[in-house]
């Protein structure tokens, strides 16, 4: 089957396959339909999937018309254009609808967003599932890491820094390698829907920080700070989200441990 990718950035860089179609930010502009139809109408392909979306919390609740042009209508105009030509659409949501350590987050759990980017994230998700086209898979992935870095890499960031005050409460993550098996897995099912689409268990940003000194930077001050203290901090919360990954198990595919998973990227990291 032949895939179209929409986005140039952390994601489609690790789970693009070397016959996949990638259309960067350069070369189509999501707010240009005229542009996507001419391209989706030129490569023809059976599935689309959307990477391409603004993701700096900062920036999102700064520069809210933008990122909204980019979350929200950009989506609805690939979506258009995919059923029209009938191609199945996969969307690259976000795990972080969810705010809260308290509860695990299905896919029947209602979104509870924080910042102008998780509305945007609930709001596309939205318009996909009401727009009448049955052929669309939703991704929710959770603080996304990877061997390869990148800027928006937790292990990136992690490993640039001189001193870090982490906390220690459980949240879920995405390995990018692992997440790719999981997207060509649902694709083969022909999966359909949402889909939590993290590694199982938890880990503490605790935890990815101390991994980052042992592997990478051993000179890296790592302490502990509270979860309030940590929000008095920043301009823009961030939240705890632990992922239920139960429906996609039952498909067949078993996500690797979370601890297991950062271990092997921290220890594989591209430096």
């Amino acid at each position: 089957m032949k895939r179209l990718i929409f986005g140039d950035g952390k994601v489609s860089k690790v789970i693009r396959n070397h016959t996949d179609v990638i259309i960067s930010k350069k070369d189509c502009n999501l707010n240009d339909k005229s542009k996507i139809k001419e391209v989706l109408r030129f490569h023809k392909p059976d599935i689309v999937i959307n990477c391409a979306a603004k993701t700096n919390l900062e920036y999102c609740q700064e520069n809210k018309s933008i990122s909204f042009d980019s979350n929200v209508n950009g989506v609805l105009n690939v979506l258009e254009e995919s059923a029209e030509i009938k191609s199945k659409f996969i969307h690259v949501s976000s795990g972080c609808l969810f705010d809260g350590n308290d509860f695990i987050s299905d896919e029947k759990t209602n979104p509870s967003p924080s910042v102008w980017y998780t509305w945007t994230k609930k709001w596309a998700d939205e318009i996909i599932l009401n727009f009448g086209y049955e052929n669309v898979l939703i991704l929710r992935p959770r603080q996304l890491i990877s061997k390869k870095p990148h800027p928006s890499n937790m292990i990136t960031k992690f490993s640039s820094m001189k001193k870090i005050d982490a906390i220690e409460e459980d949240n879920s993550i995405t390995c990018i390698e692992d997440f790719s098996e999981m997207i060509n897995h649902l694709i083969k099912i022909d999966g359909k829907g949402i889909y939590n689409c993290a590694n199982k268990g938890t880990v503490t940003p605790y935890d990815i920080a101390m991994l980052v000194r042992k592997y990478i930077n051993h000179d890296l001050k790592v302490s502990k700070i509270g979860y309030n203290e940590l929000l008095e901090n920043l301009p823009n919360k961030r939240v705890n989200t632990i992922l239920c990954t139960k429906k996609i198990e039952k498909t067949g595919f078993v996500p690797r441990d979370a601890s297991e998973a950062l271990e092997w990227c921290v220890k594989n990291y591209e430096k």
